[in-house]
C-alpha cells in the first residue's frame, strides 16, 4: 500500500547450481499509489506578483517526537522545498518536466531529522520554469513514536496556515534568466515564528488536472564546479571569463558592494572579434541572470529557476576587478552516473568523444533535449533517433529514457496513433517526422543494455500504433511524408524551400 516499505535482498546461482550468500538487506518504500490518498489542494496566487517566485510557508505544531515523516510534494514550474531553515534537498529545477496536462511527476523526502516537537515551518519557493507559473501541491504525513498519525497538507483560505508572498526572486524564465534584489532577503522567511514581508493567505488555484506520478528518475543537480581558464577585458568594466568547454548550468557568483549595486552576467557559447560575447545564436533567448546587492559584507549567490547553455560569461557592474574564485560556472544535468569510457592511439578521435560526451551531458534535463541555449531545450524524437546508441554507451540512461517514452506515449493521438516531433509536445508537428524511430529504438536498447523488459512491455501498444500510422501512410512500404529529411546536409547538396 502507500508508503508500505518493501524490504529485499538477492543472491545468485554459480554453473553447478549451488547458492552464494545473501547480499545485506535493503529497502524501497512506496509512495502515494491512490489519487484518495492526497489530501493536498493545489495553491498559487493568481491574484499578483506576476512573473514573480512565489514563496510559501506553513507554520504547525508536533505534539511529540516522530519517528517518521515524508513530504510529497509538486512545486510547479520548479521548486525548493525547506523545513525550519533549511534546505531538505540538493535537486535543483525540480520536478521533472512533463505534459503538465497529462502526467505531473511529485518527489518524496524524508524529514523526520529535521522535524521537532512544537513549532515548525515548511517553506518552498516556486518558480514559472515550464509551466509558466507558480503551483504548489504538498502533503506532509507524520508518524509519531507512539504510532500516531498526522498530516499537513497544502490548501488555500484565510482559515488554513498556508501563506505566500513575493521574495527577491523578481523575474525567472527558462530562456531569459533571472533577477535576484538581495535587499529583500528575510532570513526568517521558513523559520517559526513572524516573517517580515507581506504575507497574505494561499489561495486555492487550478492546478494541471493530470494525474500525479512518482519522479522514478535521477533528479537535476549541481555535478561539478569550473573555474575560467582566461579572463579578459575587451572594454572598461566588462570582464569576460572563459571556461574553456561549453556547458549547461549557470555562474555562481562572490562579490562585496554597496546597497543597490547590479552585476549583470551573460552567457555564450561564442566571442565577437573585440572579445565580448555573441548571443546571437541564442535567437529569442535573453540567457542574463542580474544580482542587486545588499551590501553587507561577501555575498554569495546562484540562480534558482533557469539554465544557461555556455563556455563564455560576460560580467559586468562588478565592482571592482572580478577573479576567476568570484566567477564559477557551475554544470546542472540530471545526475545520471557515466557508464562508458573511450580512448585510442588517435588524439583526433579521443578529443571527437570527449565534445560527444560533453555535448551529451550538458542536453540531459529530466529528457535528452536538442540544445541547453537558445530558446528551445525540446525533447526531438529525430535528434534521439541518431544519438541513443552513443549516449547509453557514454551515460546510465535507464531510468530517464524509460521516462521519456512515457512522455513520447502521453502525446500519442489515442485515435490514429501518431506521435509528435517534440515529447513534451512544445515544438514541431504531429505526426512526427517518420526519422522519429527513437520511439521504437529506445525500447530495444533499454532492454539490450539493462535487460529492462518492462518498458518494452509497456509501451508496445503504443509502438504499434505508431507503426500502424506510418503503414497507413505508406506507398508499397515507402512512406509518403517528410519534413527534414537529413538535417542539416551540406548546403550544396540541399533542397530549396527545404528546411534544413
Amino acid at each position: 500500500g502507500s508508503g508500505q516499505r518493501c524490504w529485499w535482498k538477492t543472491r545468485t546461482w554459480d554453473s553447478e547450481g549451488r547458492p552464494g550468500p545473501f547480499s545485506e538487506p535493503a529497502w524501497f518504500e512506496m509512495g502515494l499509489l491512490s489519487p484518495s490518498d492526497w489530501q493536498a489542494n493545489w495553491i498559487g496566487f493568481p491574484g499578483a506578483w506576476p512573473g514573480k517566485a512565489l514563496y510559501f510557508r506553513c507554520d504547525f505544531q508536533l505534539e511529540k517526537a516522530v519517528r517518521r515523516a515524508r513530504i510529497y510534494m509538486v512545486g510547479l514550474g520548479w521548486s525548493e522545498l525547506w523545513l525550519n531553515g533549511q534546505r531538505v534537498n540538493d535537486r535543483v529545477l525540480d520536478p521533472p518536466q512533463s505534459n503538465y496536462t497529462r502526467r505531473v511527476l511529485y518527489s518524496t523526502d524524508a524529514v523526520e531529522d529535521k522535524l521537532r516537537p512544537g513549532d515548525n515551518t515548511i517553506g518552498v519557493v516556486c518558480g514559472n520554469g515550464w509551466y509558466g507559473t507558480a503551483r504548489l501541491l504538498l502533503q506532509m504525513n507524520v508518524e509519531y513514536q507512539d504510532g500516531a498519525t498526522v498530516t499537513i497538507s497544502s490548501k488555500g483560505s484565510h482559515w488554513e496556515r498556508w501563506l505566500v508572498s513575493s521574495g527577491p526572486v523578481r523575474e525567472n524564465s527558462v530562456f531569459d534568466g533571472e533577477v535576484y534584489d538581495a535587499r529583500l532577503e528575510d532570513t526568517g522567511w521558513c523559520m517559526p515564528g513572524s516573517p517580515g514581508g507581506n504575507w497574505l493567505a494561499a489561495s486555492n488555484a487550478e492546478g494541471p488536472g493530470s494525474r500525479l506520478a512518482a519522479a522514478a528518475l535521477e533528479p537535476i543537480r549541481v555535478v561539478d564546479t569550473l573555474r575560467a581558464k582566461a579572463i579578459t577585458q575587451p572594454r572598461p568594466g566588462v570582464y569576460v571569463f572563459d571556461l574553456g568547454q561549453n556547458i549547461a548550468g549557470w555562474a555562481r557568483l562572490r562579490v562585496r558592494g554597496t546597497e543597490g549595486q547590479r552585476v549583470s552576467l551573460r552567457f555564450a557559447e561564442s566571442l565577437y572579434p573585440d572579445g565580448t560575447i555573441n548571443q546571437e545564436n541564442l535567437r529569442g533567448a535573453l540567457a542574463e541572470d542580474v544580482y542587486i546587492l545588499k551590501g553587507q559584507g561577501e555575498e554569495t549567490w546562484e540562480p534558482r529557476f533557469t539554465y544557461h547553455g555556455f563556455r563564455y560569461i560576460q560580467v559586468e557592474g562588478y565592482p571592482g576587478s572580478p577573479t576567476a574564485e568570484e566567477v564559477e560556472g557551475r554544470v546542472v544535468r540530471s545526475a545520471v552516473e557515466s557508464c562508458g569510457e573511450f580512448s585510442c592511439s588517435s588524439e583526433l578521435f579521443n578529443r571527437i568523444h570527449k565534445m560527444i560526451r560533453q555535448t551529451e551531458a550538458a542536453n540531459l534535463h529530466s529528457l535528452p533535449t536538442d540544445c541547453p541555449q537558445r530558446d528551445e531545450r525540446m525533447g526531438w524524437l529525430n535528434d534521439m533517433a541518431a544519438r541513443t546508441e552513443e549516449a547509453l554507451y557514454n551515460f546510465n540512461l535507464a531510468r530517464l529514457l524509460s521516462k521519456w517514452t512515457a512522455d513520447i506515449e502521453d502525446e500519442q493521438d489515442p485515435n490514429t496513433g501518431a506521435i509528435t516531433d517534440t515529447a513534451p509536445f512544445r515544438w514541431g508537428r504531429r505526426p512526427a517526422d517518420p526519422v522519429s524511430v527513437c520511439y521504437l529504438l529506445i525500447p530495444w536498447l533499454l532492454y539490450v543494455h539493462f535487460g529492462d523488459t518492462h518498458t518494452m512491455a509497456g509501451r508496445y501498444a503504443g509502438m504499434k500504433a505508431w507503426v500502424d500510422f506510418l503503414t497507413s501512410r505508406a506507398d508499397d512500404g515507402i512512406v509518403e511524408y517528410s519534413y527534414y529529411g537529413d538535417w542539416a546536409p551540406p548546403v550544396r547538396y540541399g533542397l530549396d524551400g527545404s528546411m534544413g
